[in-house]
């Protein structure tokens, strides 16, 4: 009888997918309330988050929305900003690398 020996497959080294940041940017048109609805609508966030992240933005002129896989980002910014542009804000909401 002979002894015959199976070697297993390797399991592949996985590497977490890169990481982006989606931006919000200031403007002088775009309401809180504009921010608010894309913040609980497309961000998971709770309205009083969402007021903080719209004060934030305010005040800096910039904010963080969330740091996400690059395809989870642009699709959350494709439903944001069709949403901004069917109520005629000039709202801008960008993709940025993560370090």
């Amino acid at each position: 009888m002979t002894i015959e020996t199976i070697a297993a497959p390797c399991k592949p080294i996985l590497k977490r997918p890169p990481l982006y940041k989606v931006m919000f940017f200031d403007d002088d048109v775009s309401t809180f309330q504009c921010v608010i609805d894309l913040m609980v609508s497309y961000f998971n966030c709770s309205e009083d988050d969402a007021f903080r992240f719209a004060c934030k933005i305010n005040v800096e002129g910039i904010a963080t929305a969330g740091i996400y896989p690059k395809d989870v980002a642009e699709t959350k910014i494709g439903l944001a900003n069709a949403e901004v542009k069917t109520n005629d804000y000039p709202l801008r909401i960008e993709l940025f690398e993560s370090n």
